[in-house]
């Protein structure tokens, strides 16, 4: 939307997405250097209006060619998440999912059965939710769907993380799921690439004052699975009005399917 002096940008969400506007609102109120701030909101709509900001990452990727910008970017992420930590009960109020260690069993279900598939025993499902628990990183937002096309490379210098319609309060390492898949694919690397675990390194960074690398790095592979039942859910969530989706329910089975993997692993 042009103005007399720049360009604006108007958002209306989904209606299963609504709480992109709140979420957005208070997580730039708490870290304006990582999220764009938006110049207005309507809460009750769905809307808001938005500042430019700038190339996404993808475009400027597609020069680069090289994933260096997430060694950046990923340690300013964290920071955020660990700002957000203690305002968790505010994010909830302002509409964000629940999808929380204490439900994992609970939710695993609640997919299971509205996809008409198996869950994995209830017993994995809950010793992984308490092993990672017990690791002590505070659950926090995790954006879910952490990829070069949800970030803006800000003309004065600078990352911003937009589009938090499919985040949720959970472990916040879940979002390396799609994170360090979107880099490995971006950038054609293999799962073990020495450039993917630079970036899981770079995001680990400041979550080292809460425990031990040995113990981050387990915490990183049991979010594995919990990133994957997300997934599933914000399919569900974003299509929730149009229960026929084919897309919303085949993407949906898909990460069930392996979330359903992931914890029987585990569980070896």
């Amino acid at each position: 939307m042009p103005t007399g002096t720049r360009d604006v940008w108007f958002k209306a969400t989904l209606p299963g997405l609504g709480h992109d506007v709140g979420v957005t609102a208070l997580l730039a109120r708490l870290r304006p250097d990582i999220v764009l701030r938006p110049l207005a909101v309507d809460v009750e709509r769905g809307w808001m209006l938005l500042p430019d900001g700038g190339k996404r990452l993808r475009e400027v990727l597609e020069r680069e060619r090289h994933p260096r910008r997430w060694l950046e970017i990923m340690p300013r992420y964290a920071e955020l998440q660990i700002a957000a930590a203690e305002h968790v009960d505010e994010l909830l109020a302002a509409g964000l999912p629940d999808y929380r260690l204490c439900r994992l069993p609970e939710l695993a279900q609640e997919v299971a059965g509205k996809l008409g598939v198996e869950s994995p025993a209830p017993q994995h499902v809950e010793a992984v939710a308490a092993e990672l628990t017990a690791v002590g990183i505070p659950e926090s937002v995790q954006h879910d769907d952490l990829h070069d096309g949800n970030v803006f490379v800000r003309p004065e210098g600078g990352y911003a993380v937009f589009d938090w319609g499919d985040a949720c309060a959970s472990h916040p390492f879940a979002s390396l799921v799609v994170g360090l898949r979107g880099i490995a694919h971006r950038f054609e690397l293999g799962e073990h690439d020495p450039d993917v675990g630079r970036a899981r390194d770079a995001y680990l960074e400041p979550w080292s004052r809460f425990a031990a690398r040995d113990e981050l790095l387990r915490a990183v592979e049991l979010a594995e699975a919990v990133g994957r039942l997300s997934r599933s859910l914000a399919w569900l969530l974003a299509f929730s009005e149009d229960a026929a989706s084919d897309e919303a329910v085949d993407s949906g089975r898909w990460w069930f399917a392996e979330f359903s993997r992931a914890v029987r692993e585990l569980a070896r």
